[in-house]
């Protein structure tokens, strides 16, 4: 089995950051289309939906989906490298509170990964799990499904390597799925995650493969935990002990201070080939580190964050979630 190194361009410039999440995402493709991503069991199938009017290879599109008794959106986007003929992976990304396809697109970069990636919108521009969110328990998982099993029906998906990341409130809807949703993705990432009660209650066992990445600077969802909209919410490393836990990991984490300000926390000897991985990001505040654009907290419409908060560039949270995602896959698909 080989999982891709989590170390990162530490402490870079913005076009230096650039081109060695190129290189990163280069050797990730190779790894994602090998034997070697680690393989975890897999139970169900992800079905077929309505078929999509979705974009040409290298083209994002935004699309809307009827799911439950409402219509949603999200926005499509299809790699340049898509051949039908290839069985190719998927990436769902959820954006923070009051934050938008549109604005994760932007900040994420996710658009040059070698797969199909789809930016989904909440309604009010929120998750389920949070206290202001606008659906109720399970209706952005049933979004969530509806869109995979159209996607499914648009593009030559490769059922075995789904998987999803999030920052701020759509980082704690990342984690709900890890929860909740361990027998359709292999894997999940975290980023800046709000990690409220019904983010995780009522979870499988065991759950899929989790990453977080949280910065120790972070003043609107805080790295210790605390309250916010009238709700408390629980420590970032104390989400992923959890995640390590329910797949039975040893509960004695390797910590790993990695070049800058960064300290990687893996908890070792996971059941049925999981991963359960920690970064410690000790200059970042609450945004996604290696975002140049300065809106991935809300720095720009003033939404899910207060103020703005440092960015990190000691890592690059695009390359570190798909190293760590496209290193699973699902067994049986």
């Amino acid at each position: 089995m080989a999982v891709v190194s989590s170390h990162s361009a530490v402490g870079e410039a913005p076009e230096v950051l650039d081109s060695y999440r190129d290189q990163r995402i280069a050797e990730s493709a190779a790894i994602t289309g090998s034997e070697n991503a680690v393989v975890s069991d897999a139970k169900a199938p992800i079905g077929e939906g309505k078929r999509l009017d979705g974009p040409a290879p290298g083209q994002s599109t935004k699309i809307t989906l009827h799911s439950g008794d409402k219509d949603r959106t999200a926005i499509l986007s299809v790699p340049d490298d898509y051949y039908p003929n290839t069985p190719t992976p998927v990436l769902f990304a959820y954006p923070g509170y009051n934050q938008t396809a549109e604005d994760m697109q932007r900040f994420a970069s996710l658009d040059n990964l070698p797969a199909i990636v789809v930016y989904m919108q909440g309604v009010g521009d929120a998750w389920e799990g949070a206290p202001y969110a606008k659906t109720s328990d399970g209706e952005d998982l049933r979004f969530t499904t509806d869109m995979l099993a159209a996607v499914n029906s648009t593009y030559n998906v490769d059922a075995s390597r789904i998987y999803a990341t999030g920052m701020s409130n759509g980082g704690g809807f990342a984690a709900k799925l890890a929860c909740r949703a361990p027998e359709i993705f292999a894997a999940t990432a975290s980023v800046s995650g709000a990690y409220y009660p019904g983010t995780g209650g009522n979870c499988e066992n065991p759950s899929t493969s989790f990453l977080d990445i949280h910065g120790v600077q972070d003043e609107t969802i805080e790295y210790d935990g605390g309250n916010r909209h009238g709700a408390s919410y629980q420590p970032a490393r104390e989400r992923a002990e959890a995640v390590a836990a329910r797949n039975n990991c040893s509960p004695d984490p390797v910590s790993t201070a990695l070049a800058g300000d960064v300290r990687r926390v893996q908890w070792p000897m996971c059941g049925n080939g999981r991963d359960v991985v920690h970064l410690r990001v000790g200059d970042g505040g609450h945004t996604w580190p290696g975002d140049s654009t300065g809106t991935s907290g809300g720095a720009e419409r003033g939404a899910a964050s207060d103020t703005a908060e440092a960015t990190s560039y000691s890592l690059d949270a695009t390359t570190e979630v798909w190293a760590f995602v496209s290193s699973h896959r699902l067994a049986g698909r």
